[in-house]
């Protein structure tokens, strides 16, 4: 099967989906901030010791040695998917976890989300042309997003 790429702007969210995912379809799970912060031991030491400019070459090569995994859910944040590396992604199936605007304001917790909030019409064109596939969240459970991923991963076999 194909690499699955989980994107969009409630990153916890698309965690569990993506792990949900993985879990369903037999394949392997990348988060891929976890994995940022085990290649680079601490971005933060980075950017400080090292500036910004190379704490960014580093994620990138990060995400080019991961767009060669094979068998595996991705959940990538819409950071560092949008930094000229959405290309790495090209053969894999992606999906957009979409929350509307008003329902992400109501989980704000974190800046990034606060800053995606002020430039949603944005991101949301950026999602919405990057992917193959746009799930509408709404009011669904969890379990019911991950079924309508897993039909129209069905469709494509």
């Amino acid at each position: 099967m194909e690499n699955i790429v989980i994107l969009g702007l409630d990153y916890e969210y698309n965690l569990k989906i993506g792990k949900m995912l993985s879990d369903s379809l037999g394949m392997f799970f990348l988060d891929f901030k976890d994995y940022v912060e085990y290649s680079l031991f601490s971005t933060k030491d980075m950017l400080e010791k090292c500036g910004a400019e190379y704490l960014k070459k580093q994620q990138k090569k990060c995400l080019m040695s991961a767009s060669e995994f094979e068998n595996t859910v991705f959940c990538i944040p819409y950071h560092y998917f949008f930094e000229d590396n959405n290309k790495l992604f090209e053969s894999a199936q992606k999906f957009y976890i979409y929350f509307s605007k008003n329902k992400l304001s109501k989980i704000v917790d974190n800046d990034t989300l606060s800053v995606d909030l002020m430039v949603f019409s944005d991101r949301d064109y950026e999602l919405n042309k990057a992917c193959n596939h746009k799930i509408k969240v709404a009011n669904k459970k969890i379990e019911t997003v991950k079924c309508e991923i897993l039909k129209i991963l069905e469709g494509i076999k």
